[in-house]
């Protein structure tokens, strides 16, 4: 969500899910962010970006201050109420970003309840922030929930106080409700016309996997909901217990922001429980949605991230990206692809290969495509120094932070040293709380991986007859809806 106003939709800011190194893919994941500048709105389109491992968050028009040279530094620590904080410092930056993520996310909705949790991240930044703000936005994905500040060393402690008082379950309003529930929609619609409805799927795919639906209404579920409900909702499982990281990206002294956080959110207690995991075992093979798009998303059951065979799935993820970028036939008949191993649900982890098909396209070629680029990982051994740079620069991004003279180095126009500097910080923290205490050992894994390992996993895994199709078709709904 944004804060502009205006006739066009207004899409989250980018996701990191997808975040990759220079050689992996960067899935802005049909995403569009605006910012203010000098009185004018700026626009940017998401797509896969082969550089590195930055993403652009466009609205920080708040703040954009000074960097030094001295390279940036990351504390992390977990309060005694279980909120985890992330101090992120770039010396000598007047700028400050804050980030808080939060465990809901689109593959936990309930059924009948899809977007929801998208919705409700619409309601709980306006909750205490104008439409017409430049300085709060937020994302919903599918395993997690960001809430974002965009400010300065003047305003940060406010900031701050926005994310307490966002945790702390701000009332929604009937006004807010009705005015949110069309700019929810509209982004379903925007990335529906710009083939990037990546995001969206997974939240009709998990509809189907988990609740067994054979038709979606993503957008006539939001238009369903009561404020009752949606509250009672926000109130019993956005905030819980053990699954909240607060990352505050600035110039100031780590235990500086350490306290003040300690200060602001280390009273609070955290009662929500989190989501009920189901029995997640309906094929989805053919589903209709209520938006003007076809979409072909296939997966492959993995091992978590805890398993030794991981780190060798997230190298083939990014080496079945460069195959699939190369293929001008899928170019042809395919919007935005994406395959990652980062696919995750409350019941397992997946593998997947996601993409927005042209109305013109042939949903069984690309289907086959795909499936010929997928086995080939087992059979074709990825060279020896590719898979190692891979693994190396997977390992560094979940790791480290860039320095500054390669932040520096990666302005153009339109971009800011506060962009850059945010995105670094919010990169790290997406990975501290995805990962948790086993990041370190993650990267270990990564900077690891050998083509054969790549090449066994994915025979252990990625085979066809493993392989899960779910064709997403327009269609009317019932007269129900559902």
């Amino acid at each position: 969500m944004s804060a502009a106003t205006d006739s066009e939709p207004v899409l989250d800011s980018p996701s990191l899910t997808g975040c990759r190194d220079a050689i992996g893919r960067q899935a802005l994941r049909g995403k569009r962010k605006r910012t203010q500048k000098a009185g004018q709105r700026k626009t940017l389109y998401g797509r896969f970006l082969f550089c590195p491992a930055l993403f652009l968050v466009v609205m920080l028009g708040a703040g954009c201050g000074n960097s030094s040279e001295i390279n940036a530094a990351s504390t992390s620590i977990t309060l005694s109420n279980g909120i985890r904080v992330v101090a992120v410092r770039f010396p000598a930056s007047t700028n400050v970003s804050i980030f808080t993520f939060l465990p809901m996310g689109l593959t936990t909705d309930a059924p009948y309840q899809a977007q929801w949790s998208h919705l409700i991240e619409h309601l709980v930044i306006r909750s205490t922030v104008p439409a017409d703000s430049s300085e709060a936005n937020a994302e919903t994905l599918p395993d997690h929930m960001r809430l974002d500040f965009y400010g300065h060393v003047g305003n940060w402690r406010e900031g701050l106080a926005h994310h307490r008082r966002w945790l702390e379950g701000v009332p929604f309003t009937e006004a807010s409700l009705a005015a949110e529930k069309p700019k929810v929609i509209a982004e379903c619609d925007f990335t529906a016309r710009n083939f990037a409805t990546h995001k969206f799927a997974v939240a009709a795919w998990s509809q189907g996997h988990r609740h067994g639906k054979q038709h979606v209404a993503l957008t006539g579920d939001v238009m369903r909901a009561g404020l009752a409900e949606v509250q009672r909702l926000r109130d019993e499982r956005l905030v819980v217990s053990n699954q909240v990281t607060v990352c505050v990206v600035s110039g100031l002294e780590s235990k500086q922001v350490v306290a003040e956080v300690q200060k602001q959110v280390g009273g609070l207690r955290l009662h929500s429980a989190p989501a009920s995991r189901v029995n997640a075992t309906h094929e989805t093979s053919s589903l209709t949605w209520d938006l003007d798009a076809r979409h072909l998303l296939i997966t492959w059951p993995i091992p978590d991230f805890r398993h030794d065979d991981h780190a060798a799935l997230m190298v083939a993820a990014q080496s079945l990206n460069l195959r699939l970028a190369s293929d001008p036939q899928l170019k042809r008949q395919a919007g935005m692809t994406i395959a990652g191993a980062d696919l995750m649900t409350l019941e397992g982890s997946f593998f997947f290969v996601s993409v927005s098909l042209r109305p013109d396209s042939d949903a069984k070629q690309v289907q086959r495509t795909i499936l010929g680029h997928a086995g080939r990982l087992s059979s074709d051994s990825t060279p020896g120094v590719q898979a190692r740079f891979i693994g190396r620069q997977l390992s560094t991004v979940l790791t480290e932070l860039p320095e500054t003279r390669l932040l520096k180095a990666q302005l153009a126009t339109g971009m800011t040293m506060a962009m850059l500097e945010a995105n670094s910080g919010l990169q790290l923290g997406m990975y501290e709380h995805r990962f948790g205490a086993y990041r370190a050992a993650l990267a270990v894994k990564l900077a690891g991986v050998s083509a054969s390992d790549t090449q066994r996993a994915a025979s252990a895994y990625l085979s066809e007859a493993k392989a899960t199709v779910c064709l997403l078709s327009p269609a009317k709904p019932s007269t129900d809806g559902r």
